[in-house]
């Protein structure tokens, strides 16, 4: 790497680490016992509700004493039980108190601690998600959370892959004389005061919903209780985790802070959905026909054990009496592209602050090449290989002009020395003597720089797209690492160092190496040594809380340009180019825009009794 490249280096460094350190929310400071810097998950065995997620795990609250005289009695008494369904895609809970959904674990995922993964809360006391609150006629907001429903006697339904069931939960009014009444005394019908009314598909993670509510003005629908995290690192979860609303056509998103508690926004408009996100699932709600009202979010952060931190995401929906017919869609899994498409989600995956330029080359040009190459080969890791190869190939146009910049410079390298020995006491006089070195023997300074830029944007969505893919979650490649979409881990260190933490990542490491070997080969100028060492440290440090299969990814692409840049060398010294012969190719060649630039700016100075011609020294 010489001054020309270097910039655009420091570009890619810069980037990496803005976003690694400055985007991303910061962990406490460590403690004295040399805990790891990087924040893990708790295990359900170390936090309620872990273990099996069936409905023999879940946690039984006692019933709370009702209020003989409470108008709504006969409503807060009952069993709390629950309707499993089954399905290939996952395994769902309802729960008779609330009528709501306790739980969703998807089978074809794990959590890092190797249960399936389970997206709902379930601590001790929180009934499950899609409560209702009723608008009374009274103008008075009625829970129905603390209400039992009737649901289904079966204790479990099995559906197929092509099979669906519709699962109605009923809050009845009771009736005359067993009764009920409303807040100003008068007698509840018999009838369905509400029902909920849920349609469940083998072959799709989302769930059909619909309220009805007749006696009421209207009704808000709610989650509560966001999503539970799934990764081992709750600092990087946490910094993918947002809560989002698209309103009027335009994607909003509310982002929890640590000091501001229970962070709330509201959106008015044509909603098209409202939900919340991990780093991999999520949850949305979807009206199935334009609904014009007011969305709302709510973000909490925390600090958790091991220097962590939790961002929990609550939404609600008002359901104004005009549209009590409208059907949901309640998506509930994980933001695979397709599936996000397919629910006009994929707006939650984020790709950072050059999204509108990164967005089109990940979602048209790279995602679609990425999964052609799985079906294919059945390894993510040599699929990263192949990946990097193509990509190597696809730019190995763009890296010919640097290359041979390069080697031009390496060339002069040596008049430029003496020129600088020369005129080390006149820093003006030795650049403008610099400028007609490059002039004369037709060197572009900045030659290599530009195919490096026009990278940019495609390394960058590489990045962000290897960051962010599911596919790459838990996907094992060989050696010690074991899930591409974590940093791997090959040394563990008995203390904790500032930048690093307690762990080394073996591609990071191996990575730096090819990144020294490569300036070392481009680096001539005995000014720019010190580059050669600290930037493949800088780099280190980055990457070494990157996934393993990026490292791999710029690993196998590092030494794919080490290969091109020999190969360009060898057939450099097969041409037997001299310095002659490289001002004799520079005489009758076209001035370009850079070399007319810096011939004017001479003049210029020389016009201005800067540089005055034919000094004698």
């Amino acid at each position: 790497m010489d001054k020309r490249t270097f910039a655009a280096f420091i570009l890619i460094g810069a980037v990496f680490l803005i976003w690694s350190f400055f985007f991303s929310p910061k962990p406490e400071p460590p403690k004295s016992n040399g805990a790891d810097t990087v924040a893990k998950t708790e295990s359900p065995a170390d936090t309620s509700g872990g273990g099996k997620q069936g409905v023999d795990s879940l946690p039984v609250v006692e019933a709370p004493q009702v209020d003989s005289n409470d108008p709504y009695r006969a409503w807060k008494q009952g069993d709390e039980r629950y309707l499993t369904i089954e399905t290939p895609l996952y395994t769902a809970l309802l729960n008779t108190k609330g009528g709501l959904l306790a739980r969703f674990t998807l089978k074809k995922y794990k959590a890092w601690y190797g249960a399936p993964v389970q997206l709902i809360n379930d601590s001790a006391g929180f009934p499950g998600e899609l409560g209702v609150t009723l608008k009374m006629a009274d103008d008075k907001d009625l829970d129905t959370r603390q209400f039992y429903f009737d649901i289904p006697e079966e204790e479990t339904i099995t559906l197929g892959e092509n099979d669906s069931v519709v699962i109605t939960a009923r809050l009845a009014s009771p009736a005359a004389g067993e009764g009920t009444t409303d807040s100003t005394g008068t007698q509840k019908s018999v009838g369905a005061f509400v029902e909920k009314r849920f349609v469940f598909r083998g072959d799709h993670y989302d769930i059909d919903f619909n309220v009805q509510a007749p006696e009421s003005k209207g009704y808000e629908l709610d989650w509560q209780g966001g999503l539970k995290y799934q990764e081992h690192n709750s600092v990087d979860e946490s910094s993918q985790a947002k809560a989002y609303v698209k309103v009027n056509e335009e994607l909003k998103d509310l982002n929890a802070e640590l000091d501001v508690p229970n962070k709330t926004e509201s959106f008015t408009g044509p909603i098209d959905w409202v939900g919340t996100k991990t780093k991999y699932f999520a949850a949305a709600l979807l009206p199935q026909t334009p609904l014009t009202t007011t969305a709302t979010l709510r973000g909490n952060a925390a600090k958790a054990d091991s220097n962590g931190l939790v961002e929990s995401y609550d939404f609600s929906l008002m359901v104004p009496s005009g549209s009590q017919n409208t059907n949901f869609t309640l998506f509930l899994g994980p933001l695979e592209y397709d599936i996000a498409r397919e629910h006009d989600l994929t707006g939650m995956v984020s790709y950072g602050f050059l999204e509108i330029i990164v967005r089109p080359i990940a979602e048209y040009v790279l995602l679609p090449l990425f999964r052609l190459l799985h079906s294919f080969i059945a390894n993510w890791g040599i699929v990263i290989i192949v990946f990097s190869l193509l990509i190597r190939g696809a730019l190995w146009p763009l890296s010919i002009p640097q290359i041979k910049s390069s080697e031009k410079m390496r060339l002069v390298q040596p008049v430029i020395t003496e020129m600088r020995e020369k005129y080390k006491d006149d820093p003006q006089k030795m650049q403008m003597e610099t400028m007609k070195v490059y002039r004369e023997y037709g060197v572009n300074p900045v030659g290599g720089c530009l195919p490096l830029v026009l990278q940019l944007p495609v390394l960058y969505a590489l990045w962000t797209t290897l960051s962010n893919a599911i596919d790459l979650r838990q996907a094992d490649f060989a050696f010690w690492i074991h899930d591409l979409s974590v940093p791997d881990t090959l040394i563990h260190l008995p203390f904790s160092l500032p930048l690093i933490g307690t762990q080394l990542s073996g591609l990071a490491l191996i990575m730096g190496a090819t990144l020294f070997i490569q300036q070392k080969l481009m680096i001539t100028d005995p000014k720019q040594k010190m580059i050669v060492y600290i930037m493949p440290i800088f780099l280190t440090i980055a990457f070494n809380h990157f996934p393993s299969g990026l490292n791999l990814y710029y690993f196998t692409y590092n030494l794919l340009s080490i290969a091109q840049h020999y190969y360009m060398r060898s057939q450099a010294g097969k041409s037997g180019l001299t310095l002659e012969q490289l001002k004799e190719q520079s005489k009758g060649k076209k001035k370009g825009w850079l070399a007319t630039k810096m011939e004017e700016a001479q003049k210029m100075a020389e016009m201005q009794g800067r540089v005055p011609p034919n000094k004698k020294k």
